[in-house]
C-alpha cells in the first residue's frame, strides 16, 4: 500500500504539450463583451454573465450586491484539464496527448487517472546523462477467458495506470504520451514521490459514490439525471508496529490534499486519486499492526 505525493504542475513546469490551447479567444483588456461570450485567461475559460466593459478582467472583479460578477469561471482550458484535480474533465486530442514536464524536484513515480487510449509511453531525460528511463505500457485489458469473449465482446481498456519504478532524479524531465487510434484523453496526470504504508490485504473493498439523481414519478416511471461519480475504497493494511507513529504523521500531512493511493498496482480498481476520509491505526502486535484506511476519489 503506497501513495504518491503530487507536485504542482505550473506553467513554468509544463515545458511542452501537443494539445493546442485554442478553446476560446484570449481575453483582451481593450475589448468589450456581450453576455455569453467566452474568453481564455491564465489557462482558464471564462464566460460573460452580462455586458462587460473594456478592462474588466476575469477573476479580478470587485463583486458586491450592487455590482454583481460579470464573469464566470467555467473551468480549465483543454490543455490544462489534466492538471485541474478534477478527474472527470479530460484533456483530449486526436491521436495522442503528449506533454513534457520539468518537475524541478526529485520524483520517482507518476499516475494517469481516467486515461483514454491504447498505449502509454514514459521517457525520463536528464540534462547531463540523457535518457535515463523508458517505460511503455499497453492499456488494452487482455483478461479474456473464453472463446465467445475473444470473438464477440468489445475490447476493453484500462483507465488507470501507475508507474512506480522511475529512478529518482532531481533535474530530469518527464515526457508522457498517450496514444489512441481515435481521441486520446487524460483526466489527471500526477507526478511525484511515493511513500510506503504497508501491505494491503485481501478483504479490500472498492466501489463508487454516484451523484446522479434518480427520481420515480407518481406513475412509477424513472427520471435520471446523470452526474459525476467518485471511486471509493476501504483498505485493511498490515503495517510494521515500529512505523505506526511515522505512518500516522505521513497521513496527517496529506489529510486535506488529494494524492494517488495504490493498494496494489496490478489491481486497477485499487488505484484512486483523492482523500482519505477515515484512518484507524491499531497496535495489535509487537511486530505487525493493523491499519484501516477509507478513501474517496475525486469526481
Amino acid at each position: 500500500m503506497r501513495f504518491i505525493r503530487p507536485i504542482e504542475v505550473t506553467p513554468a513546469k509544463l515545458i511542452s504539450s501537443n494539445v493546442p490551447e485554442t478553446d476560446n479567444p484570449a481575453w483582451s483588456p481593450t475589448a468589450t463583451y456581450s453576455i455569453g461570450d467566452k474568453v481564455m485567461l491564465d489557462h482558464r475559460n471564462h464566460q460573460a454573465l452580462a455586458a462587460v466593459a473594456a478592462g474588466v478582467k476575469p477573476g479580478a472583479e470587485v463583486v458586491t450586491a450592487e455590482s454583481p460578477a460579470k464573469w464566470q469561471d467555467i473551468g480549465a482550458t483543454n490543455r490544462w484539464k489534466m492538471f485541474d484535480e478534477i478527474v472527470g474533465t479530460l484533456t483530449t486530442n486526436p491521436g495522442s496527448v503528449s506533454v513534457t514536464i520539468q518537475p524541478g524536484a526529485v520524483v520517482n513515480s507518476l499516475a494517469l487517472i481516467n486515461v483514454q487510449g491504447e498505449s502509454v509511453a514514459v521517457v525520463m531525460t536528464d540534462p547531463i546523462e540523457g535518457v535515463v528511463a523508458t517505460r511503455n505500457y499497453s492499456l488494452i485489458d487482455g483478461a479474456v477467458d473464453n472463446w465467445y469473449d475473444w470473438f464477440f465482446e468489445e475490447i476493453e481498456f484500462r483507465t488507470s495506470l501507475v508507474v512506480l519504478d522511475l529512478p529518482a532524479y532531481g533535474t530530469a524531465s518527464l515526457t508522457v504520451t498517450v496514444t489512441s487510434s481515435g481521441m486520446a484523453g487524460v483526466g489527471a496526470l500526477v507526478v511525484g514521490k511515493t511513500a510506503d504504508i504497508g501491505t494491503a490485504l485481501y478483504g479490500t473493498g472498492v466501489g463508487i459514490d454516484d451523484y446522479s439523481i434518480k427520481e420515480r414519478d407518481a406513475f412509477g416511471g424513472w427520471s435520471v439525471t446523470e452526474r459525476a461519480f467518485s471511486d471509493t475504497a476501504k483498505f485493511p493494511v498490515s503495517v510494521e508496529t515500529a512505523r505506526v507513529a511515522k505512518i500516522k504523521r505521513m497521513l496527517a500531512e496529506v489529510r486535506a490534499k488529494p494524492v494517488v493511493w495504490v493498494g496494489e498496482e496490478t489491481y486497477e480498481a485499487s488505484i484512486l486519486y483523492g482523500f482519505f476520509t477515515s484512518l484507524d491505526l491499531v497496535y495489535s502486535g509487537p511486530t505487525v499492526s493493523d491499519c484501516q484506511l477509507e478513501i474517496e476519489g475525486l469526481t
